[in-house]
């Protein structure tokens, strides 16, 4: 854990950015751009709720999709009306994280080495929290999962890597409860990315590389 930790400072300090690369634009979205700075204030609140565990590598292009999509998310939610949150639960998520760093220096004291304020940690919880809740009223109550498929799940996607393996093989009545949570995230997952792809479609998304507009942006 303490390494994984300095690993995160070692990882920003060693490659400082240029305020003209902080303030470089990326990519717009519906007007809102999104800069050098803006990407680096995403890896570094995601290196803090990582808890210094590493991630899947992704490239620069990836790293600018993910925000334009977060973005486009949050774009829609302020148009849809939702009860209030429980605050209670960003509540408990921060006091996990200020546990978790307590005993190598604290959860401010990253912060601070990463040039974050507590603020823009609670704004991006709640963001998460946000997107998670209009996800569960909008994907989830319609991501049925039939017996046939559970089954069909038990046959060629569980039992066969098992037995391969030469381990033992539960019953489906073990599992099926299982296999319907697995099968219900995956459609749950599939409709929001299709979706987000819906959303692009009608957005204005415009790539940039030193202020020059790329040739795959998405115009209305």
């Amino acid at each position: 854990m303490r390494a994984g930790m300095l690993a995160i400072f070692l990882a920003v300090f060693t490659h400082p950015l240029r305020a003209e690369e902080i303030d470089r634009l990326l990519a717009a979205v519906n007007g809102k751009v999104i800069c050098e700075g803006d990407l680096l204030l995403a890896r570094n609140l995601n290196a803090i709720l990582s808890l210094g565990q590493s991630s899947a590598l992704r490239s620069k292009k990836e790293e600018i999709d993910r925000l334009i999509d977060l973005e486009l998310m949050r774009q829609e939610l302020e148009t849809f009306s939702m009860a209030p949150k429980d605050q209670s639960k960003i509540q408990t998520r921060i006091q996990e994280l200020k546990n978790a760093y307590a005993e190598i220096g604290g959860l401010p004291r990253f912060l601070h080495g990463l040039g974050l304020q507590e603020s823009e940690l609670l704004d991006y919880l709640h963001l998460q929290d946000s997107i998670l809740g209009f996800i569960d009223f909008r994907f989830r109550p319609f991501a049925g999962v039939s017996e046939q498929e559970v089954q069909e799940y038990y046959k060629e996607k569980l039992v066969p890597p098992l037995r391969q393996a030469g381990a033992a093989v539960p019953p489906l009545a073990e599992v099926s409860g299982k296999i319907e949570e697995v099968l219900k995230e995956e459609k749950v997952n599939a409709s929001m990315n299709q979706w987000i792809q819906d959303i692009r479609r009608h957005a204005r998304v415009e790539y940039f590389l030193d202020g020059v507009e790329l040739p795959w942006a998405n115009k209305r």
